[in-house]
């Protein structure tokens, strides 16, 4: 009895595993936020995500995101937008500082003449609040307001990463996104 169990059991498994379908190539589950496909040292800023496409008129969330960071207790973002391309509809706290066991401080600002935008999040007090690992720092939506093609671009001079003691954490790496007209 108990054989048949197992032969009843095994025989679809097989079939299974033995069918003719091609295995896809591993790039098709790329992800530009995995460390394995980033292409520049962390830790890092990129947004994500990186490549996007959207109909003249619609709006779409990009992340700005920090990757493989350890102790952040705060940030200073600058990124740069096509103004004549793009308008920015609403910026909001992303997720990466919810873990922590206090709320972050966020203030984010849009410089629609310049087409700049800075977000500042970070933790007050004096309890050495941080977080670490892979995660969003930001959401931004933005609206296509013209046909073309958009980079959205970190200010690299501008944009800093600070520990709970007010040190600096170099940021090695910074991601370049892409919205395109369908």
């Amino acid at each position: 009895m108990i054989k048949r169990l197992v032969i009843f059991t095994l025989l679809p498994l097989m079939a299974l595993m033995s069918c003719g379908q091609d295995v896809p190539p591993e790039d098709v589950y790329d992800n530009p936020l995995d460390e394995d496909e980033v292409t520049y040292e962390t830790p890092a800023l990129t947004f994500y995500p990186i490549d996007i496409s959207i109909d003249l008129g619609s709006s779409q969330a990009v992340d700005v995101f920090v990757l493989d960071i350890e102790n952040l207790a705060g940030s200073h973002v600058k990124l740069s937008y096509d103004k004549s391309k793009l308008s920015v509809l609403s910026m909001s706290v992303g997720e990466f500082f919810a873990d922590a066991l206090q709320a972050p401080v966020f203030f984010a600002e849009n410089d629609t003449e310049t087409g700049t935008i800075e977000i500042n999040t970070s933790f007050l007090g004096s309890d050495s609040v941080s977080v670490s690992g892979t995660g969003s720092l930001a959401s931004i939506v933005f609206q296509l307001t013209t046909d073309g093609e958009s980079s959205l671009t970190f200010d690299v001079a501008s944009c800093e990463f600070v520990d709970p003691d007010d040190n600096s954490i170099e940021i090695k790496g910074f991601g370049e996104g892409v919205v395109n007209a369908q």
